[in-house]
């Protein structure tokens, strides 16, 4: 008989923190389970360029605004935007070269 009670007392212990886990995860606690990463399409369209191409890149979930973008001059004629994304602080670089060619770096 205390074999049946103690796996009784097994049984609702373990149900209780399934209930208190599927809480959390409804009510959206970041601590319970991170939204998961999020493929989005970024207009590559660097300045003093007729040309405008896209990229795939993947982000975290939490990123859930437009990102704002700030290009710079790099070496041997490349440009590089850095896309911020100022909800999460995220940040990607795109490197566009001199012949066009697009690098995403995460």
């Amino acid at each position: 008989m205390l074999r049946f009670h103690s796996i009784l007392a097994v049984a609702l212990l373990a149900a209780g923190s399934l209930a208190v886990s599927s809480e959390n995860a409804q009510a959206g606690n970041p601590c319970c389970c991170p939204p998961a990463p999020i493929q989005t399409t970024l207009c590559v369209n660097p300045p003093c360029s007729c040309c405008s191409t896209t990229v795939c890149v993947c982000v975290p979930g939490c990123c859930t605004e437009a990102p704002t973008v700030c290009w710079r001059s790099g070496l041997l004629g490349r440009q590089i935007g850095t896309y911020c994304w100022p909800c999460c602080g995220h940040e990607v670089k795109v490197v566009v070269t001199r012949r066009g060619d697009v690098k995403v770096r995460g």
